[in-house]
Protein backbone atom coordinates (compact mmCIF):
# COMPACT_ATOMS: atom_id res chain seq x y z
CA UNK A 1 0.00 0.00 0.00
CA UNK A 2 2.74 2.22 1.13
CA UNK A 3 4.85 1.41 -2.49
CA UNK A 4 1.64 2.55 -4.55
CA UNK A 5 0.83 5.78 -2.81
CA UNK A 6 4.29 6.32 -3.17
CA UNK A 7 4.70 5.78 -6.94
CA UNK A 8 1.13 7.66 -7.12
CA UNK A 9 2.35 10.79 -5.46
CA UNK A 10 5.41 10.16 -7.96
CA UNK A 11 3.92 9.92 -11.05
CA UNK A 12 1.39 13.27 -9.55
CA UNK A 13 4.88 15.25 -9.23
CA UNK A 14 6.40 14.66 -12.49
CA UNK A 15 3.28 15.47 -14.68
CA UNK A 16 3.19 19.16 -12.29
CA UNK A 17 7.13 20.00 -12.93
CA UNK A 18 7.29 22.75 -14.54
CA UNK A 19 10.56 24.01 -16.09
CA UNK A 20 11.88 27.07 -17.99
CA UNK A 21 15.10 27.67 -20.27
CA UNK A 22 16.75 30.59 -21.13
CA UNK A 23 19.91 31.99 -21.88
CA UNK A 24 21.83 34.72 -19.71
CA UNK A 25 24.38 36.79 -19.58
CA UNK A 26 24.78 37.04 -15.59
CA UNK A 27 22.63 37.65 -12.56
CA UNK A 28 22.17 36.84 -8.82
CA UNK A 29 20.51 37.43 -5.79
CA UNK A 30 20.30 40.76 -3.71
CA UNK A 31 19.33 41.00 -0.04
CA UNK A 32 17.31 43.86 1.48
CA UNK A 33 15.25 44.55 4.24
CA UNK A 34 11.81 43.86 2.07
CA UNK A 35 13.27 40.34 1.71
CA UNK A 36 15.30 38.61 -1.48
CA UNK A 37 15.10 39.02 -4.96
CA UNK A 38 16.94 36.83 -7.59
CA UNK A 39 17.20 38.11 -10.96
CA UNK A 40 19.18 37.59 -14.49
CA UNK A 41 20.79 39.68 -16.71
CA UNK A 42 20.04 39.26 -20.59
CA UNK A 43 16.79 36.74 -20.47
CA UNK A 44 16.55 36.24 -23.93
CA UNK A 45 12.89 36.17 -24.28
CA UNK A 46 11.33 38.83 -26.35
CA UNK A 47 9.94 39.60 -29.32
CA UNK A 48 10.11 42.32 -32.22
CA UNK A 49 8.06 44.31 -34.45
CA UNK A 50 9.27 46.08 -36.98
CA UNK A 51 7.74 49.32 -39.21
CA UNK A 52 8.59 51.82 -41.43
CA UNK A 53 9.47 54.09 -38.66
CA UNK A 54 12.02 52.01 -36.82
CA UNK A 55 11.79 48.58 -34.58
CA UNK A 56 10.68 47.92 -31.17
CA UNK A 57 11.96 44.98 -28.65
CA UNK A 58 9.22 43.78 -25.58
CA UNK A 59 9.96 40.98 -23.37
CA UNK A 60 11.17 39.66 -19.96
CA UNK A 61 14.31 41.39 -18.88
CA UNK A 62 16.40 41.62 -22.31
CA UNK A 63 19.76 42.83 -22.26
CA UNK A 64 19.52 46.62 -22.67
CA UNK A 65 23.62 47.31 -22.26
CA UNK A 66 25.18 47.15 -25.76
CA UNK A 67 28.93 48.20 -24.63
CA UNK A 68 31.95 47.28 -27.21
CA UNK A 69 34.64 44.63 -24.94
CA UNK A 70 38.08 46.60 -26.57
CA UNK A 71 38.78 50.20 -27.03
CA UNK A 72 38.25 51.68 -30.82
CA UNK A 73 41.74 52.58 -32.35
CA UNK A 74 42.38 56.02 -32.16
CA UNK A 75 44.73 56.61 -35.14
CA UNK A 76 41.59 55.82 -37.11
CA UNK A 77 38.17 57.88 -37.60
CA UNK A 78 36.01 55.03 -38.09
CA UNK A 79 32.55 54.68 -36.09
CA UNK A 80 31.31 50.95 -36.20
CA UNK A 81 27.88 50.19 -35.27
CA UNK A 82 26.66 46.07 -34.52
CA UNK A 83 22.98 45.57 -34.14
CA UNK A 84 20.77 44.33 -33.05
CA UNK A 85 22.22 43.41 -30.16
CA UNK A 86 20.81 40.20 -28.96
CA UNK A 87 20.02 38.86 -32.00
CA UNK A 88 18.33 35.60 -32.84
CA UNK A 89 19.10 35.93 -36.83
CA UNK A 90 20.55 38.63 -38.79
CA UNK A 91 23.65 40.84 -37.31
CA UNK A 92 24.36 44.23 -39.71
CA UNK A 93 27.72 46.16 -39.35
CA UNK A 94 27.86 49.15 -40.34
CA UNK A 95 30.99 51.24 -40.19
CA UNK A 96 29.96 54.66 -42.49
CA UNK A 97 33.53 54.04 -44.07
CA UNK A 98 34.64 52.51 -47.19
CA UNK A 99 38.21 51.54 -46.35
CA UNK A 100 38.90 47.85 -46.40
CA UNK A 101 37.96 45.95 -43.07
CA UNK A 102 37.10 42.69 -41.62
CA UNK A 103 35.22 40.89 -39.02
CA UNK A 104 35.73 38.04 -36.99
CA UNK A 105 33.34 35.76 -34.97
CA UNK A 106 34.26 33.96 -32.42
CA UNK A 107 32.34 31.46 -29.60
CA UNK A 108 33.21 31.50 -26.35
CA UNK A 109 35.57 28.86 -26.40
CA UNK A 110 37.59 31.12 -28.79
CA UNK A 111 36.99 28.97 -31.87
CA UNK A 112 36.46 31.06 -35.38
CA UNK A 113 32.50 30.46 -36.34
CA UNK A 114 32.68 32.73 -39.01
CA UNK A 115 34.07 35.85 -40.79
CA UNK A 116 34.19 38.07 -43.99
CA UNK A 117 34.65 41.26 -45.47
CA UNK A 118 32.92 44.48 -44.60
CA UNK A 119 32.26 46.62 -48.13
CA UNK A 120 31.18 49.28 -48.75
CA UNK A 121 30.76 49.71 -44.98
CA UNK A 122 28.12 47.17 -44.53
CA UNK A 123 28.00 43.56 -43.85
CA UNK A 124 25.32 40.92 -42.55
CA UNK A 125 26.10 38.12 -40.46
CA UNK A 126 23.70 35.55 -40.56
CA UNK A 127 23.34 33.92 -37.16
CA UNK A 128 20.59 32.21 -37.14
CA UNK A 129 22.02 28.39 -37.34
CA UNK A 130 24.20 29.06 -34.14
CA UNK A 131 23.62 27.71 -30.26
CA UNK A 132 22.56 30.31 -28.25
CA UNK A 133 25.07 32.04 -25.92
CA UNK A 134 27.39 34.79 -26.04
CA UNK A 135 30.22 35.61 -29.26
CA UNK A 136 32.40 37.80 -29.62
CA UNK A 137 32.77 39.76 -32.82
CA UNK A 138 36.02 41.55 -33.63
CA UNK A 139 36.56 44.28 -36.70
CA UNK A 140 40.26 44.47 -38.30
CA UNK A 141 42.22 46.56 -40.41
CA UNK A 142 44.44 44.84 -41.99
CA UNK A 143 46.60 43.24 -38.87
CA UNK A 144 45.04 46.08 -36.57
CA UNK A 145 42.38 45.06 -34.28
CA UNK A 146 39.97 48.22 -34.06
CA UNK A 147 37.06 47.70 -31.98
CA UNK A 148 35.66 44.14 -30.53
CA UNK A 149 31.82 43.61 -29.20
CA UNK A 150 30.39 41.25 -27.34
CA UNK A 151 27.31 39.67 -29.03
CA UNK A 152 24.33 37.52 -27.07
CA UNK A 153 22.72 35.54 -29.83
CA UNK A 154 19.41 34.35 -28.48
CA UNK A 155 16.81 31.51 -30.02
CA UNK A 156 14.49 32.34 -32.71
Amino acid sequence: MHKLFFHLLTMLFCTTAIAQQSVNSGGGTATGSGGVVTFTTGQSSFTVADGTGGSSSAGVQQAYVITPTGTLNTNLDIAVKVFPNPTAHLLQIETGNHIELRWQLLDVSGKQVQSGKIKNGKATLDMASYAPGNYRLTIWQKSNRLQTFSILKNTL
